[in-house]
């Protein structure tokens, strides 16, 4: 009999884990907030375009920035956000942000800023 409550008792703990997991999933607007708190990032409302803020020396500028390639894989726990990213002044400059969100968090994988 006391095995059988252990039992009951794990399979209830996972159960809640999972409930409170799955509704803490971050969303895309988890993401646009996360990318301006971290990275002092602006993106529209599907965050196709991203604007950002360049200093050099006394001269601050905002960089625009088209999305040319990008994955959106939302999962039962998770959501997963690849995305490649083109300054519309400078072709050459090309942003990746690869992250994952979960419970509520988003975490970088892989975030680089290629010139």
């Amino acid at each position: 009999m006391n095995k059988r409550w252990t039992f009951l008792f794990v399979m209830a703990v996972i159960v809640a884990f999972s409930i409170v997991t799955i509704l803490n999933r971050p969303t895309e607007k988890d993401f646009e907030r996360w990318l301006q708190d971290e990275y002092m990032i602006d993106c529209n409302e599907d965050c196709s375009i991203i604007e950002m803020k360049s200093v050099n020396g006394d001269i601050t500028e905002r960089i625009k920035s088209d999305d040319i390639r990008g994955t959106y894989s939302p999962g039962l726990f998770t959501l997963r956000i690849s995305r490649q990213y083109k300054s519309l002044d400078d072709p050459l400059h090309i942003i990746h942000i690869d992250v994952i969100g979960f419970n509520g968090r988003f975490y970088p994988l892989h975030t680089d800023d290629g010139r």
